[in-house]
């Protein structure tokens, strides 16, 4: 396959994990055009026949990591969201649901949040979401079984709102 096509092809995977970390639907597709056109222009420093998906999360975790704040110069915090724009009922149940799972994805702490959007998000194994975190697998599967765990307990209605932390 060509740097072309498959960097294309794993552009939706790269908008749902941006998505999840920047919580502003155009924010994040901007982040990952950024990440596109850096890896476009860095394509010279791709090793062929590697994995490209764990280059490209990594670019995209990082360049969230070192600052990215969008088009509108900040991230947009839940808070900042006006409260009749949170009451708008959904046109339907499954709308509810995502909301409520979105709800309790924010309430896990971003280590946990993001090996779980990697491993069920991206669909990436432990060892290429070890590989974008830059910690072992053994810590990947720990905070991935918590995250579950932590949102399960979250959406049977046990946790009110308090953080879920990764220890």
């Amino acid at each position: 396959m060509t740097f072309q096509r498959e960097l294309l092809s794993l552009v939706p995977q790269l908008r749902a994990y941006a998505r999840g970390l920047v919580r502003c639907a155009a924010d994040a597709d901007d982040l990952v055009q950024d990440v596109v056109m850096r890896a476009w222009a860095a394509q010279e420093r791709y090793t062929p026949d590697t994995n490209m998906r764990a280059w490209l999360f990594t670019i995209l975790r990082n360049r969230f990591y070192s600052g990215y704040t969008g088009h509108h110069g900040r991230q947009a915090a839940l808070e900042d969201v006006p409260e009749a724009m949170l009451a708008v009922p959904p046109a339907q149940e499954w709308g509810l649901r995502q909301s409520e799972l979105r709800a309790a994805l924010l309430m896990l702490d971003a280590p946990l949040r993001e090996a779980l959007m990697l491993s069920v998000g991206a669909e990436m194994s432990y060892a290429e979401i070890g590989q974008v975190l830059g910690c072992p697998v053994g810590t990947v599967k720990s905070r991935v079984f918590r995250a579950r765990r932590a949102l399960s307990t979250i959406l049977d209605g046990t946790t009110a709102s308090a953080q879920i932390r990764a220890a």
